[in-house]
């Protein structure tokens, strides 16, 4: 079989988190069974399109590495791959269901849809009449429909009410759409999330009014607040968007959701993406809702953050510091680079954690303190030194202490203030090292009377 998988996206708007996993594990699936991953722009709903959405989507799965086979700019004979695109191909489709009887006509009455089961009658009048038109189904009976996660689900078909495929403005519904575009295009394996598995007994129905095969379906766990509620914006980010804008790095984002549902056969728990092509399983993908826990998230962004490579962090320091117009040669970069991926979580806690390195208060007060003696002598030792290490830096706080007998929060905070104007913050010598000993006796000096 060639593995064909699909990411169907609506571009109205944000991509939620649990459309990001949805992609993953598509891509995924895909990429370990050599088959094709493809992208598929679904904007028939056009009450709720929102422009340039379509393009943030395809930029976000290029920025994960997501890399589509086929889809929007890389088109095959099935295409076009945006489904506002393809109405002519949906006409000829909805036509052959009316023409078989699988489908009728409902003509808009006053704001009431009133059906026309004649369809003879009905297709002489859809030129000049308002309309939609309807699936049968076939009441009486019942659908058993395999999933991979989940098994057979058996569904009563008394329960379910004839769809609205085609609607009044031409446009197909997602149910029609999905559906033709599944079967043309030749995707075999249908990953989605578990709220679509209420729509199967539709989906199906139209298989079977086609006489085409079925897909295999898949249906993931719903993502979940920590209170068991479904994911919402209510209680905290769901965009991708948010969480790239706030410092979350895409690997880690990738990492996070793939273990969303999922589970690997040890407990390693980080995971590249060309590891997660190797180990990841549709076989060991839960049933149950998958909690969205925020500090697993922040954990593992951390540990992302430390393997960054020093070069790579240094470019990320300097645009962070051209945001705020700061161009200072006097640091270390390499050594800030170090102190700063083991103090942070996220990206954008760079700046206020750096910050004290650049941009300090030349009128920070300490007049209620007597610490000139502790400047003086700071001033005179770093004077003395050539270079810097902390058995150094450690003789000079002894010779503090002894000296001044000056100690504790009296002896590191006006230190620290000196330096970096915050009373809290790296070590005294981790400050100087990355200060370096001339830029350190300069802002000391400001202090010394």
């Amino acid at each position: 079989m060639n593995i064909r998988t699909r990411f169907a996206p609506s571009p109205t708007g944000f991509l939620h988190v649990g459309g990001l996993r949805t992609a993953l594990y598509n891509y995924l699936f895909a990429k370990q069974n050599n088959g094709k991953f493809i992208l598929r722009i679904e904007d028939t709903d056009q009450n709720r399109y929102v422009k340039n959405a379509a393009d943030n989507l395809v930029d976000i799965l290029s920025i994960f590495g997501f890399n589509y086979d086929i889809g929007p700019g890389r088109e095959d004979e099935n295409g076009p791959y945006v489904q506002s695109k393809r109405l002519n191909i949906y006409k000829k489709y909805y036509m052959q269901l009316l023409k078989n009887n699988f489908a009728y006509v409902c003509f808009d009455v006053g704001g009431d849809l009133i059906p026309e089961f004649d369809n003879e009658i009905a297709l002489s009048k859809m030129n000049s009449k308002k309309y939609v038109i309807k699936l049968k189904i076939n009441k009486n009976s019942s659908l058993n429909i395999n999933d991979m996660i989940r098994g057979d689900i058996e569904f009563d078909l008394n329960l379910i009410d004839d769809p609205i495929i085609i609607k009044s403005d031409g446009f197909p519904t997602y149910h029609f759409a999905n559906v033709i575009d599944d079967h043309l295009m030749k995707i075999t394996h249908v990953i989605r999330g578990e709220e679509w598995i209420s729509s199967l007994p539709k989906h199906v129905t139209l298989y079977n009014a086609f006489n085409w095969k079925l897909p295999q379906f898949c249906h993931l766990p719903l993502l979940l607040n920590e209170d068991k509620s479904k994911l919402s914006k209510r209680q905290g980010d769901v965009a991708v968007e948010d969480f790239i804008n706030k410092g979350y790095l895409k690997e880690a984002l990738i990492n996070f959701v793939a273990l969303l549902g999922w589970h690997p056969e040890n407990d390693n728990e980080i995971f590249l993406l060309e590891d997660l092509v190797k180990h990841f399983s549709i076989d060991r993908v839960n049933k149950s809702g998958a909690i969205f826990d925020r500090e697993k998230l922040i954990w593992m962004n951390r540990e992302y953050i430390k393997k960054i490579d020093d070069s790579e962090m240094i470019e990320i320091i300097k645009s962070k510091l051209k945001l705020i117009d700061i161009h200072d040669s006097r640091i270390d970069l390499k050594k800030l680079s170090k102190f700063c991926k083991n103090r942070i979580n996220t990206l954008d806690q760079i700046i206020n954690e750096i910050r004290g390195f650049y941009i300090y208060d030349e009128n920070q007060d300490l007049n209620n303190f007597e610490f000139s003696k502790l400047f003086r002598l700071w001033v005179e030792k770093l004077s003395s030194i050539k270079t810097i290490d902390k058995d150094i830096i450690n003789d000079i706080v002894n010779s503090s202490k002894k000296d001044l007998n000056i100690s504790g929060k009296n002896l590191f905070i006006p230190l620290r203030i000196a330096l970096t104007s915050k009373t809290h913050g790296a070590d005294i010598f981790t400050i100087i090292d990355i200060l370096g000993i001339k830029e350190s006796i300069r802002r000391i000096e400001r202090f010394c009377k």
